[in-house]
């Protein structure tokens, strides 16, 4: 309240201006792609100065009283709403200081639907707020995609082939160059410098990649993603393409693996900084923290080299290193990824979670059992590695126990189905069989202790130990 009393009293008088006229589908993008990242209060207050803006003309003006009577909401929130509104880029605001104050309201025309899923940044966050399957839903209901049969060619004309200006059209050159020299002055907060020096090192044309449009891209996912400088570098070089072009589904997976790895499965969402008192870290982060890093006059035991080497990397380094190319599967990465937001695992308990199906499944990543484990782990509330670890250890056991028992019926059903009469010496032979094969399991037969350090033998197989 006393912010916003520095900046907003009831009887300070608004004008509002509807800049341009607004979609035809305003209402349902209003709604159902602004209202999940802004709320619905700012949406409520957004529609009110729209109506009101039809009804009034410019030069006339009403009081900021009248209109929290209208919405029947207090000052404070009126003005939340606002800020949100201009963040979100629906509502620019001037103030003029006269007899008394008053603001001019000017309310910028929303996107279309099909603008909106196209924006990098309002179509990541919508995805983060709703959901994967919610997402896709509406951008199938708000902007389908046009298909046609596959024996349609498109035979549109373009412009320059209809049209000319000039007796003699001028080289086709000159354009280009001019358009790389005025792609080389754009207005970013990237060092594009340091960019183009570094992709130069690496023998990649750096006008190829840092064109405005990929530029803008870069800038917005770096902030959606908290992405540094540094960071940036890693993610710009995966994402360059053998043919020198930049592909942008993969610079977003190396976003999404570094946001992971820096504040867990939480997606990036939009919070109002007047509300980031009341957001604290998640209690796993403090776990894992004090789990990576052991006192350094302790000795560290196994189990707490294989804690801080689950803590320090992202799955897709575990997959890496798993790999005899280096090179991680980006289908498998991005079923990793989904499968920690749907259940909500943190980064550590993920890895532990990868490795400990590689080495029980043959080196072989099954969705579903991924996350049938996955979905276990979710509802017992796993969020440590070492918690995912013990857990592991005790379904490994089950595991065990239950393919014992699988054996012993299987052994009963064939010895039931042979009643049939058979010669005397092919049961001899069949005995001897038996009992050889029955010497050997007895003997062999695990204690708790050696089943414990084979399993821990099978994670420390990794290349990244301690």
């Amino acid at each position: 309240m006393q912010e916003r009393m520095k900046h907003l009293l009831p009887n300070d008088r608004m004008k509002i201006i509807q800049q341009n006229s607004f979609f035809q589908d305003v209402e349902s993008v209003l709604t159902l792609l602004y209202q999940p990242l802004i709320g619905m209060k700012s949406i409520a207050v957004f529609q009110a100065l729209w109506k009101e803006s039809d009804n009034r003309s410019t030069q006339s003006s009403i009081s900021h009283h009248q209109m929290m009577s209208l919405l029947n909401i207090s000052l404070d929130e009126f003005y939340e709403a606002r800020k949100k509104l201009e963040g979100i880029g629906l509502l620019k605001s001037y103030k003029e200081e006269a007899t008394y104050t008053t603001f001019y309201y000017l309310l910028k025309r929303p996107v279309s639907a099909r603008q909106f899923f196209e924006h990098p940044t309002l179509s990541v966050l919508l995805e983060h707020h709703v959901g994967r399957e919610v997402y896709h839903q509406l951008q199938k209901r708000l902007a389908p995609k046009l298909s046609f049969p596959a024996n349609v060619t498109e035979v549109t004309k373009t412009f320059d082939e209809v049209f000319t200006t000039v007796a003699t059209p001028k080289p086709k050159t000159s354009p280009k160059q001019s358009k790389e020299e005025d792609s080389v002055v754009i207005e970013t907060d990237l060092p594009i410098e340091w960019l183009y020096k570094m992709l130069t090192q690496q023998q990649v044309e750096p006008k190829k990649i840092l064109t405005p449009s990929n530029l803008n891209y870069m800038e917005k996912m770096i902030k959606i993603f908290d992405v540094d400088y540094l960071e940036l570098e890693k993610a710009l070089l995966w994402a360059v393409t053998e043919d020198a072009i930049f592909d942008r589904q993969e610079f977003l997976d190396m976003c999404k693996d570094i946001y992971h790895k820096k504040h867990g499965t939480v997606p990036p969402r939009l919070y109002a900084k007047s509300e980031m008192t009341e957001v604290t870290n998640p209690e796993p982060e403090t776990g894992q923290a004090s789990e990576s890093t052991p006192s350094k006059e302790e000795a560290v035991s196994k189990e707490d080299q294989l804690i801080h080497h689950f803590n320090s990397i992202t799955h897709r380094e575990l997959l890496e290193d798993h790999s005899s190319s280096g090179i991680a599967s980006m289908k498998e990465i991005e079923m990793i990824t989904n499968l920690m937001e749907e259940h909500g695992l943190t980064q550590p308990v993920t890895n532990v979670l990868v490795h400990y199906v590689l080495k029980k499944n043959g080196n072989k990543l099954s969705r579903n059992y991924l996350d049938t484990i996955a979905a276990h782990w979710s509802r017992e509330k796993i969020t440590t590695a070492k918690e995912a670890m013990d857990i592991a250890k005790r379904e490994h056991h089950m595991y065990q126990k239950w393919q014992e028992k699988k054996k012993q019926k299987n052994e009963k059903r064939s010895a039931a189905k042979s009643n049939e009469v058979l010669p005397k010496w092919f049961k001899e032979q069949k005995q001897q069989e038996q009992a050889k094969q029955a010497t050997p399991a007895n003997e062999k037969q695990p204690d708790e202790g050696k089943d414990l350090e084979a399993f821990f033998k099978s994670f420390s197989q990794s290349k990244h130990e301690g």
